[in-house]
């Protein structure tokens, strides 16, 4: 018995020792972000001044970072995708203390996992919990997103932007959202990558909107989905206008995958290739029909 408890004891220092280590090592590479309304982290992502955090932290086009030395650096806003609420900033600095990437999509139900951030201003606070599953949330301004992270750990506002990490330190989300008490949602690694190789954010010119699906707008084509993406308005002179498209037409796909709500827009868009057309397939007064256009730069 003396030698089981002996045991436990040697196994339970050992884990400590372990996740204060892996602490330690993520807290270095989590920055404190700030636009001049309020803080929140930042993720470094890689070491030549690449950092990742949400939109609505930084939903202008600079900011203030302060990394974990207390060095302060100015940042600029190089690409964002504030339909899956990403930002990245850009900061002058080299041999920063980049995490290492995981996969997000081989995360399993049970696993650990750690978040650090800055809840109510107090810098580098660390939170274990579980991962529960990827599922749909549906975010601010009423948008859904289906492949988010959702995970049992405690998050406070200030959290936001700071890394999601695996139990081997390496980042598989940026937390996003608390959704109640000791629940919260990062937005998966996966969709971090498909934002980095988009680069820049394009745009169709259009604004759209989710409105009821009724026998009235889908006529007797057979749409059984609850909501429409239909467009709102069409800006002049932009790839819509080019193409033909008018508020009232109802977006079923692009490039052949279904769009479900706003955000499947510009997601799809951030996967496509530079300066390729897409296909959009649209419903007009009760007839389906595709239309080719070329997005361009926002």
């Amino acid at each position: 018995m003396v030698t089981e408890a002996r045991s436990s004891v040697v196994l339970a220092d050992a884990l400590s020792g372990e996740l204060a280590a892996l602490a330690e090592r993520v807290r270095a590479g989590v920055v404190e972000v700030s636009d001049g309304r309020g803080t929140g982290a930042g993720t470094i992502w890689s070491s030549d001044g690449l950092i990742v955090t949400n939109h609505h932290v930084v939903p202008g086009e600079t900011a203030c970072v302060t990394l974990d030395d207390d060095t302060v650096l100015d940042a600029r806003v190089i690409a964002s995708l504030p339909e899956r609420d990403l930002s990245l900033l850009k900061v002058g600095a080299t041999d920063l203390p980049a995490l290492p990437i995981g996969d997000s999509a081989s995360l399993r139900p049970g696993e650990i996992v750690m978040a650090v951030g800055h809840p109510h201003g107090v810098p580098g606070v660390v939170t274990f919990g579980v991962f529960s599953r990827v599922g749909p949330y549906e975010g601010r301004t009423g948008r859904h997103l289906r492949e988010g992270l959702l995970a049992d750990i405690e998050l406070r506002p200030g959290n936001s932007g700071g890394p999601l990490v695996n139990a081997r330190g390496e980042v598989v989300g940026i937390n996003a959202m608390v959704l109640g008490p000791g629940t919260a949602l990062a937005i998966p690694s996966t969709t971090v990558g498909r934002l980095l190789v988009s680069g820049e954010r394009r745009t169709l010119g259009i604004q759209v909107g989710l409105i009821e699906n009724t026998p009235a707008v889908a006529g007797h084509d057979g749409l059984t989905q609850e909501h429409l993406v239909m467009v709102l308005e069409v800006a002049s002179a932009s790839a819509a206008t080019r193409a033909g498209l008018l508020p009232g037409d109802i977006l079923l796909a692009l490039n052949g995958e279904p769009i479900e709500e706003p955000g499947d827009i510009a997601w799809a868009l951030a996967g496509a290739s530079p300066d390729a057309s897409i296909s959009l397939t649209v419903l007009r007064a009760g007839q389906r029909a595709d239309v080719s256009l070329t997005p361009v730069a926002s």
